[in-house]
């Protein structure tokens, strides 16, 4: 008895073709939430830490800050363009 037997190789393959075929809409909207959620983990961060915090710390949550706002409206103009 061969195990290859039981697998069904054709449903495999279309589903190792579907999962590499995404379209660009939905990864767009992945980077989107994963720049949004650092985006809010820093600001939260300062908002409620700040006080507390050394200087070094502050700085680099604040470049964190500045640099996701940065791709977050990187991210934006390329949806905007996109229509």
């Amino acid at each position: 008895m061969n195990p290859l037997q039981f697998i069904p190789i054709d449903s495999v393959l279309y589903g190792i073709h579907d999962m590499a075929n995404v379209k660009k809409s939905s990864l767009i909207d992945m980077i989107m939430v994963q720049v949004i959620s650092i985006t809010l983990g820093a600001f939260l961060m300062i908002a409620f830490n700040a006080n507390e915090m050394k200087q070094t710390e502050l700085t680099y949550s604040m470049a964190i800050l500045f640099t996701s706002l940065l791709l977050t409206g990187a991210v934006y103009r390329r949806l905007s363009d996109r229509g």
